[in-house]
């Protein structure tokens, strides 16, 4: 298969989500997410094929072992509708977590011949994650093992997976969180760790 550029895989602005308030529920949250998440959303070349990283902003990320990064999940499909759905837990993070910002990057995967383009960044990007970091982002549940190694990516590819998944330059981070065992986000966060 051809190699995979900056054609085939196109970053869009980021979305933002931010909360700076407190005194409401995870459902008001949710719909309060889920209208920010809606007017924000671009419009997308093919709606179905694309990949979404959604990351924290701001001072706070996430501690996966030693490291930390501000990703909390890689997706891929249909991003305006499965974000919809996501708006849930998307919520209940930002309660927990005083003035957190999400920030969602939405990239079209589209090739000519490669409908599933997607699924493979996906993968890709999942498998590096886990190459940096011993585990999946924290709201992620599998592995995409099918679809890892299928496609090759030029240089400008691979730095834009590398920005994706980890700390950028300018990163301030103050905080790296984990939920403890009492946080029901918990059994979320603690799988998917594997052996360095």
């Amino acid at each position: 298969m051809a190699l995979v550029t900056k054609q085939h895989i196109r970053w869009r602005e980021p979305i933002s989500v931010t909360f700076g308030f407190t005194g409401i529920d995870a459902a008001e949250a949710a719909t309060l997410v889920r209208s920010r998440l809606t007017s924000q959303f671009p419009d997308l070349d093919k709606p179905s094929q694309c990949v979404y990283v959604v990351r924290l902003r701001g001072s706070v990320a996430i501690a996966y072992g030693d490291e930390f990064s501000p990703v909390i999940y890689i997706g891929e499909g249909n991003a305006a509708t499965r974000l919809y759905n996501h708006a849930r837990w998307i919520a209940q993070l930002l309660i927990a977590v005083p003035n957190a910002e999400i920030e969602i990057r939405v990239a079209d995967c589209v090739r000519t011949n490669d409908a599933e383009l997607c699924q493979y960044v996906e993968a890709d990007l999942i498998a590096a994650f886990i190459a940096k970091y011993n585990c999946l982002p924290w709201f992620n549940r599998q592995r995409e093992k099918k679809c890892v190694g299928k496609r090759n990516y030029d240089d400008f590819v691979r730095t834009e997976f590398i920005q994706r998944i980890g700390k950028v330059q300018g990163s301030r981070y103050l905080w790296a969180i984990r939920p403890t065992t009492n946080n029901d986000q918990y059994d979320q966060y603690a799988t998917g760790w594997y052996e360095s």
